[in-house]
């Protein structure tokens, strides 16, 4: 029975279709994996949400502007009531100094920053706003609990008493005696913020300009207007915003602002590297069979299955190591004790220079992967081209190859 399975096995086609199922079935602890990088993910993102529910959430400026109330007749009656009205600035400026850091919670690293606002303008009063003469200063804003002290609310160099307000942060106000239709009135607003992973604005005055610095080196910007200036450093960044009102539907409706989260965590980058793993296992199988019939030197099916979980394993050292290292030195240890650990396993199975070449292949492999991972725009590109010249090395060893037979 024994000789019976050896002259089974010796079959190249017999044992193309076995080791070609036995990759597939390394499918199986590969999805084990990943089902474990995205429960190591959600972790990271609970551990997000329970340090941003008191350091700070994303927070959104609106504003300062001002509301206020008056009486409008309706109907044929003539009837009064209470309309509810709301003054822009005319030109709206903010100057905001971003610092980051990490929390840490556990095994994970969190992102937030701390943030000096200073916003200043002018509103133009207008007819019902004068015959008024009194409304709330708000400033519109996500987060209240992220706020460092006291806020500061200036108005026509007087300074307002601020509470807190459904809409965000509020002042009443008081216009001066005899103020008219067209004057302006010079506002300033200044506060320190806590806050996590973005910090956008809406485009609330006629003009809207943001002048925004900070130390993190890789700003994403997002929204409806793009900075006009940026200048990003590996120290930091400046970033300029100027919106004017007939570029937007409504103050209210269009935002931007900046990302102050790294781009690509390494649960996703974990991820992304396992999406390669059938490809992994395929290519050194297929270069073992490929050695089998050039050396004559055999590998039989527990040896192969024995390669594939320790290409499986990388997977999982690689999980590992980045939950306390960066990605790339993660990468580096769990590629080299593998391919050491391959490498030895090949020599005591080839037992010739071919062990070499299956040992240089799972480097290779590893490293380019590594590229691989690195690219964004050409990844697939690069990926498809490199598949085609294995595919041509393949063809060169196995031209001459006869099927049938023993190896």
């Amino acid at each position: 029975m024994i000789q019976t399975f050896k002259n089974f096995w010796g079959n190249p086609i017999v044992k193309v279709c076995i080791i070609s199922v036995l990759a597939l079935l390394m499918g199986i602890p590969l999805i084990m994996i990943r089902n474990q990088i995205n429960d190591r993910e959600y972790q990271h993102q609970h551990s997000l949400d329970h340090i941003t529910d008191s350091w700070g959430h994303p927070q959104t400026f609106s504003g300062p502007y001002i509301r206020y109330e008056y009486l409008k007749e309706t109907g044929e009656e003539k009837e009064k009531k209470t309309v509810s009205e709301t003054l822009y600035p005319d030109d709206l400026k903010y100057e905001v100094s971003s610092a980051a850091k990490e929390l840490h919670r556990s095994i994970y690293d969190i992102s937030v920053y701390t943030a000096d606002l200073t916003i200043q303008g002018n509103f133009i009063v207008d007819e019902r706003l004068a015959a008024v003469g009194s409304g709330e200063l708000i400033l519109g804003m996500d987060d209240l609990k992220g706020i460092q002290g006291e806020p500061s609310f200036n108005l026509s160099g007087k300074d307002l008493k601020v509470k807190a307000s459904s809409y965000g942060i509020m002042a009443e106000i008081t216009l001066e005696d005899g103020t008219r239709e067209g004057d302006v009135i010079p506002f300033q607003v200044s506060l320190k913020i806590n806050g996590s992973e973005s910090l956008s604005f809406k485009p609330a005055g006629r003009i809207t300009q943001v002048e925004m610095r900070s130390d993190y080196p890789d700003p994403s910007f997002f929204g409806d207007f793009l900075p006009t200036e940026r200048d990003i450093r590996p120290d930091g960044f400046t970033a300029k915003w100027s919106v004017s009102q007939l570029t937007m539907a409504s103050p209210t409706d269009n935002y931007f602002g900046v990302n102050l989260v790294k781009p690509v965590t390494q649960y996703r980058q974990t991820e992304r590297a396992a999406k390669y793993g059938i490809l992994i296992v395929f290519l050194i199988f297929i270069a073992g069979f490929v050695v089998e019939m050039v050396s004559k030197k055999s590998i039989n099916l527990i040896q192969y299955m024995v390669i594939g979980a320790s290409l499986v394993l990388f997977y999982s050292l690689l999980l590992a190591f980045s939950d306390f290292l960066s990605f790339g030195l993660s990468y580096l240890i769990a590629s080299v004790m593998t391919t050491a650990a391959l490498g030895g396993y090949f020599a005591g199975i080839v037992k010739s220079k071919w062990a070499w070449l299956l040992t240089g292949l799972v480097a290779l492999a590893y490293g380019i992967i590594y590229i691989l991972l690195q690219m964004e725009t050409f990844a697939f590109l690069a990926g498809t081209l490199l598949l085609f010249a294995i595919l041509c090395v393949i063809m060169k060893l196995t031209k001459e190859m006869k099927l049938g037979g023993d190896v």
